[in-house]
């Protein structure tokens, strides 16, 4: 009975010692793994740091290129063809300027003129100017204000020179509304219209 409990002693011992060196070498194993673990999650974080200060350093460059003065930036080589692009588009406008100017500057028309006077005398016209129906000034729909135009009436050949500083006439034929004082010299306040010719000129 002695020797049985004894051999029974001798096989449980047996047995925890062999369960300690069993968890004993999970233990290191689960240890190495945790350490390889760490090990790549180490090196899994160096990269995306590493990516991280790639991008900041791409994105201080891009903000320090964009703080650069304008003149720098159209004299890059990337930007030449834009910057040609801009310059003929620029050299087309002032042709077509050119060419609107020489058109405006030999403007002339012919048609019926009426006139305008104690109705609207005092009042703010189209450039700002107060009217004055003794005044020699016009009206016209698409001269440009503050510009001067030599009117002749057809009929007697007399001229006078008026500032157009409002637009109009909007309803009939006529191309051209005179203030009372420039219909006056043209010779058509009593017949209300005139038929007359249109020149743009510089000045009175």
């Amino acid at each position: 009975m002695n020797k049985r409990l004894s051999g029974l002693l001798i096989m449980s011992v047996c047995l925890f010692a062999g369960s300690a060196v069993a968890s004993n070498a999970n233990a290191v194993e689960a240890k190495t793994s945790l350490t390889t673990l760490s090990q790549d999650n180490a090196s899994h974080i160096d990269r995306v740091l590493g990516e991280l200060t790639r991008q900041h350093d791409n994105a201080s460059s891009l903000v320090k290129s964009a703080r650069q003065p304008v003149s720098l930036a159209i004299n890059s080589s990337l930007l030449a063809d834009d910057t040609s692009q801009v310059t003929d588009d620029e050299d087309v406008l002032e042709r077509l300027t050119a060419v609107a100017s020489n058109s405006v500057s030999k403007f002339k028309q012919t048609g019926l003129a009426s006139w305008y006077g104690r109705k609207f005398h005092g009042r703010k016209t189209a450039s700002g100017d107060t009217f004055d129906m003794n005044g020699l000034t016009a009206a016209h729909r698409s001269l440009p204000l503050n510009c001067y135009v030599k009117v002749t009436n057809k009929t007697n050949g007399k001229s006078v020179v008026v500032k157009v500083n409002d637009r109009g006439p909007f309803h009939g034929n006529r191309v051209l509304d005179l203030s009372y004082g420039a219909a006056k010299r043209l010779g058509i306040t009593n017949k209300g219209v005139g038929n007359v010719s249109i020149e743009r000129v510089s000045g009175p």
